[in-house]
């Protein structure tokens, strides 16, 4: 396609008006980023923030007329856009910035114009989160993963620990006597990472950012037990010894060691948040069932609480268990699929889930921003994009370095 028509494909995408073949063709744009050589590679960093920020100026424009936005002490609480409009004003910064079809910036002849915008170019911004972690082993030596090439990294006993690609793997060929003295491993993601692992009995983790797992390089016989911090997806693999079904349990604690809860797997696929910074331990299950216990009590009806799928346990400040039936679980679990996935979600939770992917702080300029959210952004996208979106609720942004300001008037 010549480059001056990705602007009326756009529009077509962007009004509902473009035809099943023209919507998988902007979503294969989606999907092929990466390979993609153009125009926008050729651009400054004045022009290319100069773009971005007309392209955010249409867009407001664009949906000026359907939501007003409502102040509410200082702050404009966010509209209830559509999930279609506010994923198609995230697709179009991220297609556009990576196809480089000078949207907005194309004139009659196709050469680019010089936009002049109120707003101040961005003259820094901050990249997304990458595959990295580091690997604690038994005796304190630390193994930075994204520094290590494929392959095998260490020998535990006769277990190997090899890397492939952004997953640590786990491989044992054999029980010895260094084996059951039961080895401990811990692996760790910075602000700004992400990992996977499959551990000794083949069960698969996720962890995202800011969380770790600490596990032993071969379970026990009589029960496989991890411990983490922050937040870890697990699909739990079935573990039979002597024909009986070893259980698995997940101690979740805070980053000092003080444990906070502790999950019985009676299933398979399930998601831990515990991040300390939020206001509940979240235990969303997808498959199977698991058992949410408070620490200190086994047995107690108030203190545990069985989990079906489609259903979410939060633990409170106070120590209190509630569930939640037909929670979402596609937003539970969006950070897997790279995704910012938000169904009303408090502007404050939006921004620490930024603030730990991007490795950034939160200043609010003034009081704590309110509203909620709802839309979904690909995590991939650059902070200054992601910030133009959001932008779309109302509330203002400004990248200072490593910071995100928040408030009115900026």
């Amino acid at each position: 396609m010549d480059i001056s028509n990705i602007k009326d494909l756009l529009d077509k995408y962007l009004a509902g008006r473009a035809n099943l073949a023209e919507q998988q063709l902007v979503e294969k744009w989606l999907e092929e980023t990466e390979s993609w050589e153009n125009e926008w590679d050729k651009m400054n960093a004045e022009d290319k923030s100069a773009w971005i920020n007309n392209l955010h100026d249409e867009l407001k424009k664009n949906i000026a007329g359907r939501t007003v936005p409502f102040r509410n002490e200082g702050f404009i609480s966010a509209p209830w856009y559509s999930r279609w409009y506010f994923r198609v004003a995230a697709a179009a910064i991220f297609i556009i910035a990576a196809v480089g079809s000078w949207y907005f910036l194309l004139n009659g002849t196709g050469t680019p114009k010089k936009i002049v915008t109120a707003r101040q170019a961005q003259n820094n911004d901050v990249l997304p989160g990458t595959n990295k972690a580091v690997l604690t082993l038994a005796n304190g030596d630390t193994v930075v993963l994204d520094n290590a090439d494929n392959g095998v990294i260490v020998r535990q006993g006769n277990t190997e620990v090899s890397k492939k690609g952004a997953q640590l793997v786990y491989n044992k060929r054999q029980t010895t006597n260094e084996d059951k003295a039961h080895a401990y491993h811990m692996l760790t993601t910075p602000r700004g990472g992400q990992y996977s692992l499959i551990l000794p009995d083949g069960s698969l983790v996720w962890l995202n950012a800011a969380s770790s797992i600490r596990y032993p390089v071969t379970f026990a016989d009589s029960i496989r037990e991890v411990e983490i911090t922050g937040e870890a997806y697990f699909e739990v693999a079935l573990w039979l010894r002597a024909g009986k079904k070893i259980p698995f349990h997940v101690n979740i604690t805070s980053p000092d060691g003080v444990q906070k809860s502790r999950i019985e797997v009676l299933g398979t696929h399930f998601n831990i948040n515990s991040y300390d910074e939020e206001a509940s331990i979240n235990t969303t299950l997808l498959e199977g069932k698991v058992k949410v216990i408070l620490p200190g009590d086994d047995t107690s009806d108030k203190k545990s609480i069985v989990l079906s799928p489609g259903q979410q346990a939060r633990i409170n400040s106070h120590g209190e268990i509630n569930i939640v039936n037909n929670v979402n679980i596609e937003e539970a679990i969006a950070w897997k699929n790279g995704l910012f996935l938000m169904t009303s979600a408090d502007i404050p939770v939006v921004l620490r889930q930024l603030a730990r992917w991007y490795d950034v702080e939160i200043v609010y300029n003034g009081r704590t921003a309110g509203g909620t959210i709802t839309g979904d952004i690909p995590m991939q996208m650059k902070l200054s994009e992601v910030l133009k979106v959001l932008e779309l609720s109302g509330v203002k942004f400004k990248i200072e370095g490593k910071k995100i300001i928040v408030g009115p008037g900026l």
